[in-house]
């Protein structure tokens, strides 16, 4: 079958124009909502961060040295420009992919909240970890070698309760903590 040249070369070069022009529309609204889209994923990072060390009324980016990969950043939480505690920032891998947890911890050494900010694993399932319920078995003092999960135990003492059909969103959260408190004996060693 012998084809015309005008016959393919039209529709592919329709179809090179139509690409250029839907890449130049996204990439012009992609500009232009660029200010706003960091704007609210600051905005969204101050409430996270109330919400971990409720009791700041400031934050102020720490200095130091980060102890693993696995923390993003290290903030400290004051009140009345008294340092209050610090919240940690970390990211691990979790049943749907990487999840990103911040803790806050007081300068006392007890967790004041556990947030998700960034997880995508399964609705019903891991995603039960963005619950209260489920966080707050983190409300306690730090553990010496770091919390722990436990199934059909008792929370509390360094023991979390591992959500039902969701023991590897558990684990994964729990070492997103864990890996905070080990960047906070960094950061309380050196305040």
């Amino acid at each position: 079958m012998k084809g015309n040249a005008k016959e393919i070369w039209k529709p592919t070069l329709v179809l090179v124009l139509i690409c250029f022009v839907v890449t130049a529309c996204l990439a012009a609204t992609n500009a232009a909502t660029k200010g706003a889209i960091a704007a609210q994923a600051e905005k969204d990072a101050i409430e996270s961060r109330l919400v971990a060390l409720p009791e700041a009324d400031s934050f102020e980016k720490s200095n130091a040295k980060l102890v693993s990969n696995k923390v993003i950043d290290c903030y400290e939480g004051k009140k009345g420009g008294q340092p209050i505690g610090w919240v940690i920032t970390t990211k691990t891998a979790s049943y749907g992919g990487d999840i990103t947890v911040m803790t806050g911890i007081k300068k006392s050494g007890k967790v004041s909240g556990v947030v998700l900010t960034n997880t995508s694993d399964t609705p019903g399932l891991g995603l039960n970890a963005k619950k209260a319920s489920f966080r707050d078995q983190y409300k306690q003092q730090v553990p010496a070698n770091g919390f722990e999960v436990v199934k059909n135990g008792k929370a509390g003492n360094g023991k979390i309760n591992a959500m039902t059909g969701a023991t590897i969103s558990s684990k994964a959260v729990t070492e997103a903590v864990n890996n905070a408190i080990a960047e906070y004996k960094q950061v309380k060693g050196g305040a």
